[in-house]
């Protein structure tokens, strides 16, 4: 299947449908799918056994319905007018990157700008932990210090030394830099940062998951009136 994917489950099944109907082009599912007939009249349709299921699902527990949809785009950067843009560097965890996007979902944020060494956005973990914010957040993979050096944005980084999150004060549209799990952000993108930022330790533990990190930053710097 060449720039085709899949997702599993009625509830990235459903939001496929919902979000992206023109990508779908196969749904497969059994009798105990909760997807609505209704919902499913425009597409190519297949019953299966839930054995069937079994030898074709990645997960070990399948979820009833699987879809097989077109690619989408992951190279183009369309127009953005919303305040924030979230900016992975070298994210390796799918788990994490599933849910960075799920994250940006909730908060918002429909594009995520990522670098060329970051997770496959089509990796199985990352659709699965995105629970269907793939199909509204729009993931670009970039030469990251060349986009950032192009970019009028402010750039803000979140690295273990910097001012504290909760009392910067930033007056205008920024990009929101994430570090990788292990390295955090690379010399290459610091280099491109004007503000570090960092979310005040109070306790012994060495860092933060990059999911957690991205969460309780754009819980912050989303309140930032711009």
């Amino acid at each position: 299947m060449e720039n085709q994917f899949i997702v599993e489950g009625d509830k990235l099944v459903h939001e496929a449908i919902s979000c992206v109907p023109e990508k779908v082009k196969i749904i497969l599912h059994t009798e105990k799918s909760d997807l609505y007939s209704a919902d499913l009249q425009r597409f190519k349709v297949f019953n299966i056994s839930e054995s069937e299921l079994m030898k074709i699902s990645s997960q070990q527990s399948p979820q009833h319905s699987i879809a097989v949809l077109e690619g989408l785009d992951c190279s183009r950067i369309e127009t953005v007018s919303e305040k924030i843009v979230l900016v992975c560097d070298g994210i390796q965890d799918p788990g994490n990157f599933g849910t960075i996007i799920r994250t940006a979902d909730w908060f918002g944020i429909s594009t995520i700008v990522a670098s060329k060494n970051t997770v496959d956005f089509y990796n199985q973990k990352v659709i699965q932990s995105s629970m269907g914010s793939i199909f509204r957040v729009q993931v670009n993979y970039v030469d990251l210090p060349e986009w950032l050096e192009n970019s009028t944005r402010l750039k803000v980084g979140t690295l273990l030394e910097g001012k504290d999150i909760f009392s910067v004060q930033i007056n205008e549209p920024f990009v929101l830099v994430i570090g990788s799990e292990g390295q955090g952000i690379s010399s290459a993108v610091k280099e491109k940062l004007d503000i570090a930022v960092t979310i005040p330790r109070m306790g012994g533990a060495e860092s933060l998951n990059a999911s957690v990190a991205t969460g309780i930053a754009l819980s912050e710097l989303s309140k930032v009136k711009i």
